[in-house]
């Protein structure tokens, strides 16, 4: 553990840089057509990537998710993947740049978690190769079964959001897979959300300061998909465990007063406090 000399919890959120897509990956259905206006055109819009580092005093520094592939965009991204869902970053969107603003490396990071093993989540593990955090990576048991499923029978290296070389065939890796919410310490749980893929997870921290916060991860990728009523994204598995999740978050919110971080939402992500500039106590 890199010793800092803190005695509470901090989150700082990294900017990874931003995705473009049509709006109706984000948010199903939208605006569709009607008897009246048959012939509605796509939107296109931009998203952030994010991910969170949080220290503990107990557990050092957590990080949760890794975004996506150093060279996602230089090919090792299919071609019709760089067109429908392009990242959009600059050097300093790398994940080890973020770290270095820190004064950290990959050696320094105490434990990964992953809250699902999509591309734009998932795609940096080998830069913790042979780390400490990198031999026991936490996931979702469901969600590891489930990205080795669609890739190995789909033959195909990309299927729905899961790119197989993400985290098959990188070296000096290790899984250590949940199968239910888990509490790390007594102010940082890990919250399993399924619906958006089957093992998602959140991150729920309690900060002296700030109080509760929840990281949704794309269990709900924008503020908008709360409603009322609930609008799902089009990226699931399966709405039914979606709409629960939704709900079980929004319940969090109600009864702990939290501060919701999303997955993918531009708004809040002008309003975050961003790293290396601001954390949140």
């Amino acid at each position: 553990m890199t010793k800092t000399g803190w005695y509470k919890t901090r989150l700082y959120v990294l900017p990874l840089g931003f995705i473009e897509n049509d709006i109706a990956l984000n948010l199903l259905l939208h605006n569709q057509a009607t008897v009246d206006d048959k012939n509605k055109p796509a939107q296109w819009h931009r998203v952030p990537s994010i991910c969170l580092l949080i220290y503990q005093p107990r557990l050092g520094w957590v990080l949760v998710d890794t975004g996506s592939h150093p060279e996602a965009m230089n090919g090792y991204w299919p071609e019709k993947t760089r067109k429908e869902i392009p990242l959009i970053r600059s050097k300093e969107d790398m994940l080890d740049f973020r770290l270095y603003q820190l004064g950290l490396s990959p050696d320094d990071i105490d434990l990964l978690v992953l809250t699902h093993l999509h591309l734009d989540h998932a795609g940096n593990l080998a830069l913790f190769s042979g780390t400490r955090a990198g031999q026991k990576i936490i996931a979702h048991e469901l969600e590891i079964k489930q990205g080795l499923y669609d890739t190995f029978i789909e033959r195909s290296e990309l299927v729905n959001g899961y790119m197989r070389p993400d985290f098959v065939g990188v070296e000096n890796i290790g899984f250590d897979p949940i199968d239910d919410d888990l509490k790390l310490t007594d102010d940082l749980e890990l919250l399993w959300l399924p619906g958006h893929t089957p093992g998602t997870l959140g991150v729920r921290v309690d900060l002296a300061s700030t109080g509760t916060v929840i990281y949704t991860s794309d269990a709900v990728n924008w503020g908008e998909n709360l409603g009322p009523p609930i609008k799902l994204s089009a990226v699931f598995y399966d709405t039914v465990t979606m709409k629960k999740s939704i709900r079980r978050i929004q319940w969090l919110q109600r009864t702990s007063n939290a501060m919701l971080i999303f997955g993918h939402d531009m708004g809040q992500y002008q309003g975050l406090r961003l790293s290396p500039d601001a954390y949140y106590d």
